[in-house]
Parts: structure tokens; C-alpha cells; sequence
């Protein structure tokens, strides 16, 4: 039992996806009543997306994830540009399942366990890699830099390539809007694929997607 919970948290640290690797914004967002997201070129980082971290107002995307090896599935629901974001992820270990839920929303995180109806609340915002809002100082840092454009689920890619040092961390990427669609790192002997296998854009999604069952015991961390 005890490896298997070892386990799951190392599926649930990496499904979140390279945590501290955040970009900051250097932009002011700006007044704006049109879907398509208003952007600002700065020098190195390529484009700001004043809006979010998403160049798409909303989005569900469907993955297949492999973390050291083992089998799962992914769900990530976003609205209002990336401000309300969720992920579902699930697989089996050792016979026992899995499901766990992060929903990030006014710089809290929620961490849900499905089986176990209880969850953890702390401060901070999306841990993973805000491709619309990078910094020169974070592409620098972690040694990102675009490679190419790749077609993928019918979507012209960008082709992103990480070698971030500070996590011994190589992969590579291909991200649609911010999205990313594809991903594939390594870090030290901790390898995560995940593969796109759906992307719904601009869907109506309900508000309370993003609320955490009543019926669940959180904690404050």
C-alpha cells in the first residue's frame, strides 16, 4: 500500500506538469469585447497574451499520458482565457485506481483524491508553463526555444524544445495557442509523455466545473 500511494504522488506531481516553471507576465491586460485574445510583441519572448495564459477562450483537451511507464488519461477543461483551469487525471496502479482533480482558479489550487472525497487547498497559480506569457528571463532560464511548426489533431503547432537545467528537465513540446497538445520530457529517471487525442475549442462549459464537491473534506496547506 504504502508504494502505491509513493506512486501515485509521483503521478500526480508530474501529471500536474513541471511545476516552478510558471512564466511571468510582463503585460497589462488590456479592455478588450472580443473573443480573439489581444496580444503585445516584447523583445525575445515572442508574443503576450494580455487575456491569459491560453489564446482560446476555452478549450477541453483530451490526452493518453505515460509517467514512468505507466498507463492513463487526462482531461483539461479551461475557460475565460485560462483564469479558470482543471485538470482529471486517471490511471491504475498495482490494481488500485487513481483519479485525482486540480482545479485552479483566484491563485488558489484545489487538489482533490476522487476515491478518497478529500482534497488539499493552497495558494499559487498554475504550476505549468504559461507559453503565452513568457518572460526573456524564463526562456533564458529554461533554455526554451521554438525548433519548428508541426501539424497536429489538424492544428499548426509551434515546436518547442526545453532544456531546463535547474530540474535536469529535456523534452520537447508542440503547443497550439498556449495549448499544449503534445509533451514529452524527461526529468532524471522520470520520463512523462502525454498525446492529444481531442481538442474541443471554445466550448460552453458550466461554472461549476470548476467548484469543489460539497461533499468533499478539504485542508488548507
Amino acid at each position: 500500500m504504502k508504494t502505491t500511494k509513493l506512486l501515485a504522488l509521483l503521478f500526480i506531481a508530474s501529471i500536474v506538469m513541471l511545476s516552478a516553471c510558471k512564466g511571468k507576465t510582463t503585460a497589462t491586460p488590456a479592455d478588450s469585447d472580443t473573443e480573439s485574445a489581444t496580444v503585445t510583441e516584447t523583445a525575445g519572448s515572442g508574443i503576450i497574451n494580455t487575456k491569459g495564459r491560453y489564446a482560446i477562450k476555452s478549450g477541453i483537451v483530451e490526452y493518453k499520458t505515460e509517467v514512468m511507464g505507466m498507463a492513463g488519461m487526462q482531461t483539461l477543461t479551461f475557460d475565460d482565457y485560462g483564469k479558470l483551469e482543471m485538470t482529471d487525471a486517471s490511471m491504475e496502479m498495482m490494481g488500485t485506481k487513481i483519479r485525482t482533480v486540480t482545479i485552479m482558479k483566484d491563485g488558489l489550487i484545489y487538489t482533490l483524491d476522487m476515491e478518497a472525497k478529500t482534497g488539499n487547498i493552497i495558494s499559487g497559480n498554475s504550476p505549468n508553463i504559461d507559453f503565452e506569457n513568457l518572460s526573456d528571463e524564463m526562456v533564458k532560464d529554461m533554455n526554451l526555444k521554438k525548433i519548428g511548426t508541426e501539424s497536429y489533431l489538424g492544428k499548426n503547432c509551434d515546436k518547442m524544445e526545453i532544456d531546463y537545467q535547474k530540474l535536469n528537465m529535456k523534452g520537447d513540446f508542440l503547443v497550439f495557442k498556449g495549448v499544449p497538445l503534445k509533451i514529452n520530457t524527461d526529468m532524471g529517471t522520470m520520463k512523462m509523455v502525454l498525446n492529444a487525442t481531442s481538442f474541443t475549442e471554445n466550448p460552453t462549459i458550466p461554472a461549476s466545473r470548476f467548484e469543489v464537491p460539497s461533499d468533499f473534506v478539504m485542508t488548507r496547506r
